[in-house]
């Protein structure tokens, strides 16, 4: 390798061995899409294997390592809509970048979560809090603040509804929401996926 070529790798932050292996990473996974689209039906799960690592560097990344505890529960939620979104690839992208779009809106959707939740509590914290007399500005925000939590809340069902407002808002574990609703903690998983992902879709 020249050294002109050489210095172009490291100008980019990479090594000539970890362009390899990423090009190798590539193929295999183009080679496994296409066993996946002539029918083979081990394929998919063949994929699913092979872009793990990748999905769990993303996430790490996209998260950061404070946030360890969410960590594995968006790298298994990525790997889920990476399963649903595949037949939807067109190969105008490297399939690794196929992968790392899916895993940006699945932690995006998890922080417009989070800016709901607080939301939530903050609206709840006014609620019982005492405070001092309000100018009629913070009066008009504070409601505002309400109505959209409210209006958040009416796009779930009810079963939605109630795994949201126990986890999120009440601290409850997976397992004591599962007990009160009377169902396993993989339904309580999947309603609080959908809720979120619904509550996202009309958050600015």
């Amino acid at each position: 390798m020249s050294v002109p070529m050489m210095m172009g790798y490291h100008s980019r932050g990479m090594n000539p061995r970890s362009a390899r292996a990423q090009r190798e990473s590539e193929a295999a996974l183009n080679a496994l899409l296409e066993r996946y689209r002539a029918g083979d039906g081990s394929a998919l799960n063949a994929i699913m294997v092979e872009v793990y690592p990748l999905v769990h560097r993303f996430v790490f990344r996209l998260v950061g390592a404070h946030r360890h505890e969410l960590h594995e529960d968006l790298v298994q939620a990525s790997l889920e809509q990476l399963c649903g979104a595949i037949d939807g690839f067109e190969g105008r992208s490297r399939m690794s970048t196929f992968v790392f779009g899916i895993c940006y809106r699945v932690v995006a959707r998890q922080r417009r979560a989070e800016r709901i939740r607080n939301l939530f509590r903050r609206v709840a914290e006014d609620a019982t809090l005492p405070s001092a007399p309000q100018a009629a500005d913070d009066l008009l925000d504070r409601a505002r603040l309400v109505f959209e939590a409210h209006r958040a809340l009416d796009r779930l069902d009810a079963h939605e509804r109630a795994a949201f407002v126990m986890h999120e808002l009440e601290d409850q574990g997976l397992e004591d929401i599962a007990a009160a609703m009377r169902c396993s903690t993989r339904t309580v998983k999947r309603r609080l996926r959908s809720a979120r992902t619904k509550i996202a879709r009309g958050t600015p």
